[in-house]
């Protein structure tokens, strides 16, 4: 599957998602079709996938039936995706977990800028740190605009907290399919946990 076909059936598959009127509610994917479909085409299939309600719809991807995905609060099983957590930064943690428990695959998780502010994030990193298991962090940078319910979160940006901990982050334009898999790419290459930070443009079509 190319990336352009893989951005073209994320985005019809989250219409007919939304339009089911899945649980808990309605998340559109609008805006991450880039970061979710080259997340997921540079995985391989062993390695674990761990999404939030918004990007779950990037299973169809992994060949989950639509209906399967429905209820974000269930997994999708065997096809190693996790289901999201209640507090989203634990899914760093989890991925963590599950990286260890499989040193021959990778795990991705996927995060907000709210997430990287939360103290579960702080220790996922340091546990990755500290026991080097092949996890990759992607985090997507929503840039805030005056209308935004929370004020700035962080002090520092993503990748420059996980280089803090000895753990390598990238910088990727995060509207450009081909830049994000890429990156993830060469961090599961890699081995070891990474951080790629993708940084968004509202309104800039996924290319």
């Amino acid at each position: 599957m190319s990336l352009v076909e893989a951005i073209a059936r994320l985005q019809e598959a989250d219409r007919a998602l939304n339009a089911a009127d899945p649980k808990p509610f309605p998340v559109p994917l609008a805006g991450l079709e880039a970061v979710v479909a080259g997340s997921v085409l540079a995985l391989e299939r062993g390695d674990w996938w761990v999404p939030g309600l918004r990007e779950r719809v990037g299973a169809v991807l992994r060949e989950v039936p639509l209906e399967r995905i429905a209820d974000g609060l269930k997994g999708a099983r065997p096809y190693r995706i996790a289901p999201p957590t209640p507090a989203p930064a634990l899914r760093a943690l989890h991925a963590v977990g599950l990286a260890l428990a499989d040193r021959e695959h990778a795990a991705l998780v996927h995060l907000g800028i709210g997430s990287a502010a939360d103290g579960a994030f702080h220790e996922a990193l340091n546990l990755a740190a500290l026991l080097r298991p092949n996890v990759l962090f992607m985090v997507a940078v929503h840039p805030l605009g005056d209308d935004a319910p929370l004020g700035p979160q962080l002090a520092a940006s993503p990748a420059d907290l996980a280089r803090a901990f000895g753990i390598p982050a990238t910088e990727v334009d995060g509207n450009d399919v081909v830049a994000v898999r890429d990156a993830v790419a060469a961090a599961r290459s890699a081995g070891g946990p990474a951080l790629i930070e993708a940084r968004l443009v509202p309104g800039s079509p996924p290319g």
